[in-house]
């Protein structure tokens, strides 16, 4: 048996809300423009996306009960076709579909049931339905190839029609047999509930556990997310690619001024008074960008303090590589810290003795 391509929709059960698209979206962009680590990137997107199902489904459940408790009548004549789909769902047909629209030839939905493959025609009337309709579907049974057909309606059929349907694979549902569906569909949703809370609940409970995981696995790797440079270092490193930041210029005068080796004093002439001997200023640099004060000039060091933009730090050293720079906080904090995090110019930068690490 053939189908037609063209079909317009699932029954309105399996739509999804243009709402939860657009929350759906918005995680994404979200979860890079915070510039997370990778893991907690992953992390954030999965729990957004896990709260925009489970909003989705609620709408989608709210949708369906409109349409349950809404009058026949006072559907639109779409409405009224995914009415009648979603009827046919509660009743335990398979593959239901709405094809209504302009060029349908005469059928709104198809569905399954029994092995049969079924045509559906719905009518929103007022008043009964003539032969015409009938007709119509019977010829519109053979185009498609289906088994069977039913023409449902909210009103009665005349006698004619009623006639043309007798001997030909055609159901007819007027009003009276549409309401006995509904209430039929009602008393199997109601024996179902349960069922259907205890699989919403294990599905929230997996979703649940699932973030939790990540969150965890998350944390084990990459600690708490922090949204500054050593952040950024830490998700290269990930790839193992280490990133250095630009560095910015300081004078050649003010350098030159800050390394300058103090030179000896004299011995004091016995008449003179003593003077002070001069204490030699150690180099200073300003933080480019927050980080982490740690002990060991490695990502795996202890964390014993932070420092933040626009300090001034004291300069003790660097590292054999180059990468760390051992430094004393404004809070009298000792520690190695990221080149990257510091404004340092590269004439102070090589006049720092080379410090071993323990």
């Amino acid at each position: 048996m053939t189908r037609r391509s063209n079909t317009r929709s699932r029954a309105a059960s399996e739509e999804f809300d243009p709402i939860s698209g657009l929350l759906a979206i918005g995680v994404i962009l979200g979860s890079i423009l915070l510039s997370l680590p990778l893991l907690w990137t992953i992390t954030v997107m999965v729990a957004g996306m896990t709260i925009v199902f489970f909003i989705n489904r609620w709408l989608r459940e709210q949708r369906i009960q409109k349409l349950r408790r809404q009058q026949l009548l006072d559907l639109s004549p779409s409405e009224f076709e995914q009415r009648v789909a979603l009827l046919l769902e509660d009743l335990g047909w398979k593959q239901v579909t709405v094809r209504g629209g302009s060029g349908d030839r005469g059928v709104d939905i198809t569905a399954e049931r029994d092995g049969l493959r079924f045509i559906i025609q719905c009518k929103r009337y007022t008043k009964p339905v003539g032969p015409k309709y009938v007709r119509d579907l019977v010829g519109a049974l053979q185009i498609q190839q289906a088994d069977r057909a039913i023409l449902v309606a909210t009103s009665a059929f005349t006698r004619q029609s009623q006639l043309e349907a007798r001997g030909q694979a055609v159901e007819l549902w007027d009003d009276r047999i549409l309401l006995q569906r509904i209430d039929e569909a009602e008393r199997l949703r109601a024996t179902q509930q349960p069922q259907r809370s205890r699989q919403t609940a294990l599905l929230f409970a997996s979703a649940l556990v699932l973030n939790l995981v990540l969150a965890g696995v998350a944390l084990l790797f990459d600690g708490l997310p922090v949204n500054n440079a050593e952040a950024q270092i830490r998700q290269t490193s990930f790839f193992g690619i280490t990133a250095n930041a630009p560095l910015s210029n300081q004078t050649v005068a003010e350098a030159a001024s800050a390394t300058a080796t103090p030179r000896p004093t004299r011995t004091p002439q016995l008449a003179a008074t003593p003077q002070p001997t001069p204490t030699p200023t150690l180099p200073t640099a300003t933080v480019f960008n927050g980080g982490n004060v740690r002990a060991e000039p490695n990502l795996k060091g202890t964390v014993l303090d932070h420092i933040h933009a626009y300090e001034t730090v004291i300069l003790l050293g660097r590292s054999a590589d180059g990468i760390w720079i051992r430094i004393i906080n404004p809070r009298q904090q000792e520690g190695w810290v990221h080149r990257t995090l510091l404004t340092l110019a590269p004439a102070i930068e090589a006049e720092l003795p080379v410090i071993a690490s323990n």
